[in-house]
């Protein structure tokens, strides 16, 4: 693969931003050598902050990702490890990591060719070093090189900052309000600096 991005960011502050926005697209044409199939993944994300009031204390944040992968006639021509899935942490919170995925009649994780993902969260300064932080992610992952929106999951929760000099501690809990049978139940994620 020869990976190919661009990205454009004006955010005040990397790792908590307040203002500004940060645009990413990147191409990845690949050749996969065993099967002998051409195809090339496509990815797209835009993230956006508001800051209101004098001190920047509420600060509304989104985000909006999708992708496809156009070449192989089936599939199974696509590596596993190329497809697309979502869940976890940087995608939809409250679901295990890559569990968003079209599953087969056994219900094994197939993975995708197209996806659309969209974060929304309202960061909320409590104090000068305390912040609460209710978010809602969305996404859905399609067989088809464009997203057919059969199958939507959501995650919704509320998350803890703790800011100090390197950027915010981040704790953040969340559970999916379309579970999979026998799927996970809720998730606990953390870090430095905010999820997006």
């Amino acid at each position: 693969a020869i990976p190919i991005e661009y990205v454009r960011d004006t955010r005040d502050d990397k790792l908590n931003p307040t203002e500004g926005y940060r645009a990413m697209i990147n191409a990845k044409p690949s050749y996969e050598i065993e099967c002998g199939t051409f195809f090339s993944s496509f990815e797209g994300a835009i993230t956006g902050y508001q800051a209101f009031g004098e001190e920047k204390r509420f600060v509304l944040a989104g985000k909006l990702a999708a992708g496809t992968i156009i070449g192989g006639d089936e599939l199974s021509d696509i590596p596993a490890t190329r497809r697309f899935f979502l869940g976890g942490g940087g995608t939809v919170r409250g679901y295990g990591y890559q569990e968003i995925s079209p599953r087969d009649g056994r219900n094994k994780l197939l993975g995708g060719r197209s996806y659309v993902a969209a974060t929304a969260e309202a960061r909320i300064g409590v104090t000068d070093t305390i912040g609460v932080v209710p978010f809602i992610d969305v996404g859905t992952v399609s067989t088809d090189e464009v997203p057919d929106f059969k199958d939507i999951r959501a995650g919704a929760g509320i998350g803890l900052r703790y800011a100090t000099p390197f950027g915010p501690l981040r704790l953040d809990v969340a559970v999916p309000l379309k579970k999979y049978p026998g799927g996970t139940s809720f998730g606990v994620y953390a870090g430095i600096g905010q999820s997006f």
